[in-house]
């Protein structure tokens, strides 16, 4: 688990994903930067597609940047 602390201090790293699992909508409106938009109805479907490397440490998260 990570915290709000330390993603916002590693916001700039390259080897930390971003997952927004919201919908569409409700990522547009609002957004942790440099993250990803995946809804939850794909993930499923599209995670092994968008993330093949499954070294590299993924933050996945519901909301926006408050």
């Amino acid at each position: 688990m990570i915290t709000r602390e330390e993603i916002l201090a590693r916001l700039n790293d390259p080897s930390l994903w971003l997952v927004n699992v919201m919908p569409k909508e409700a990522f547009e409106a609002g957004h942790i930067p440099r993250s990803l938009n995946l809804p939850l109805s794909e993930i499923e479907t599209k995670t092994r597609q968008l993330f093949p490397d499954v070294a590299r440490e993924l933050v996945i998260y519901c909301g926006g940047p408050t």
